[in-house]
């Protein structure tokens, strides 16, 4: 005797891999997104900010943004703390130096003597030379800014310890 046929079976229509049916979705709430792991890029990336448009206020704004985006990285502990106090302190040293020309430059200026042109002032020359070494240096830390931004970003960015020498202001919170 043949088999019975299942009339639902022999329905028609088209049979192969497309008919298969469909996934059942669990219930339950939707998967989230995967957020990446913090690791304190964003503090280091700042650091671009030096090439702001106007000369010097560049790295007062550069300086500034890093020192606060950096001590919030904190919040996300692990290599996101360390980093961001790292890049904290050299937020604060990149300050030092337009607060160190200030000063020479008000010294320079309150010791210097009018010009006997009446053209400016005539710096003494002790003056001259500490007012030079001044703008040398802070056009050194400018060409730091940019490697130490550029190396920051990409060693945070692979969860890496960014360990560029910076003046220590801040301690790190411990691991």
């Amino acid at each position: 005797m043949p088999p019975a046929i299942d009339p639902a079976s022999s329905a028609p229509g088209p049979t192969g891999p497309d008919d298969a049916p469909a996934r059942q979705v669990p219930p339950g709430p939707a998967p989230t997104p995967a957020v990446p792991a913090r690791n304190g890029t964003i503090a280091w990336a700042l650091g671009f900010l030096a090439y702001f448009p106007i000369p010097f206020v560049g790295l007062l704004i550069a300086g500034i943004t890093q020192l606060v985006v950096g001590l919030r990285q904190r919040r996300y502990g692990a290599l996101a703390a360390v980093n961001g106090v790292r890049a904290a302190n050299w937020g604060l040293t990149q300050l030092c130096w337009p607060v160190l020309m200030a000063l020479t430059m008000l010294i320079a200026v309150l010791t210097g003597s009018p010009s006997s042109s009446g053209n400016g002032m005539m710096f003494r020359p002790v003056m001259n030379v500490l007012v030079f070494t001044v703008l040398g240096l802070f056009f050194v830390v400018s060409l730091l800014e940019a490697v130490y931004a550029i190396v920051g970003t990409v060693m945070a960015s692979k969860g890496r310890r960014v360990r560029l020498p910076v003046i220590p202001f801040l301690r790190a919170p411990r691991d």
